[in-house]
């Protein structure tokens, strides 16, 4: 527990504890660190949870795992086309944030993070200091925010709401594109177990999805139990602010069209949390550190650009012209080539 009447001066202070922030921390094992989020870690998921096996065991959570798929099934309308995909898996969010937080040293306050005012972060508990500052806080970027206005960018946001109840037993991840179920995004189905994940997402950022969820459930002759879900932005920003490094949803690092967040916001977070460190040792100095997470960080833009560009052309299409694409897509080596361009981004 920290000693409020003590507070003292931190090498590093993380605001958000979900996959970015404590993939940062997790890398940081040298110095004082401190990590803020208004939710103990673990407790609340927002995420559909699936991602790649290779990335789940790289960072050592792969007891996380519920469940593994080598298919996915696009739906569009009534027609299923299968599509091989690299070994994917639904995790076990709590489970994942636990054992990456106990792979650093950073302390943990429960508060809300709500700006930075110089070297001084500022939260529901009082304010502490640091000489490293990271955003780590979602799309609304709530340190960032606090000292460029504009940057957490309300127009370039989706909006995803999701529930997980009971289901038989499915081998496959499926997506369906189906005006019937939500106009302008696409539903999903993601197995754990002896549950699944049944979600809808809005490309335009539309958060009134209820209706459309019960809808794509009820098809399944199903009724919706607990719902979560939350905006995600798909806008890739400069991942630095007033010597302040942003990683993750608050850098707009989720990626366009697919929604996938998981493994964009470790890899940055990763790879962030290896340049402070070497701050941290002296390694580097802090514009150094800046400037090299700045070009790692952007160095996908034109990729995620083109993915943006898909994104957009979806809302457009009919399901002729789906259904068309799809099947050209789903030939075995172009299916292959494409999961190895998509994999790399």
């Amino acid at each position: 527990m920290l000693d409020f009447k003590n507070r003292e001066h931190y090498d590093v202070i993380v605001a958000g504890a979900s996959f970015a922030g404590l993939s940062v921390v997790s890398r940081i094992t040298r110095g004082k660190v401190l990590l803020i989020d208004r939710h103990e870690i673990g407790s609340h998921q927002a995420s559909a949870c699936g991602t790649t096996v290779k990335m789940v065991k790289d960072v050592g959570c792969e007891k996380s795992i519920l469940q593994t798929f080598d298919t996915m099934a696009l739906h569009v309308k009534e027609k299923e086309t299968d599509f091989y995909m690299p070994r994917y898996c639904t995790i076990n969010y709590e489970k994942f944030c636990k054992i990456l937080a106990e792979k650093g040293s950073a302390e943990f306050l429960l508060a809300d993070a709500k700006g930075v005012s110089g070297s001084k972060v500022i939260t529901s508990k009082g304010a502490f200091t640091a000489d490293i500052i990271v955003d780590c806080t979602g799309w609304p970027a709530a340190l960032a925010s606090s000292v460029k206005k504009e940057y957490g960018n309300r127009d370039m946001v989706s909006f995803g709401l999701e529930t997980e109840i009971p289901y038989k037993k499915d081998k496959k991840l499926r997506f369906f594109i189906d005006k019937d179920i939500i106009k302008d995004g696409v539903a999903w189905l993601f197995p754990c177990g002896r549950t699944a994940r049944f979600g809808v997402a809005s490309y335009t950022g539309d958060s009134k999805l209820q209706s459309n969820l019960e809808r794509f459930v009820g098809s399944y002759g199903l009724k919706v139990g607990e719902i979560h879900g939350g905006f995600f932005c798909y806008c890739l920003k400069d991942p630095i602010v007033n010597n302040m490094f942003v990683v993750g949803c608050a850098a707009g690092q989720t990626l366009p069209l697919s929604g996938e967040g998981i493994r964009r916001s470790v890899y940055f977070g990763l790879n962030c949390g290896d340049i402070i460190q070497n701050v941290v040792d002296g390694k580097l100095t802090l514009a150094q550190g800046l400037e090299k997470y700045r070009k790692m960080a952007l160095k996908t833009d034109k990729k995620y650009n083109d993915l943006l560009t898909l994104q957009n052309s979806l809302l457009k299409m009919s399901n002729w012209e789906l259904n068309l694409i799809t099947e050209v897509i789903s030939i075995g080596p172009i299916t292959k080539w494409i999961w190895g361009k998509y994999s790399r981004i």
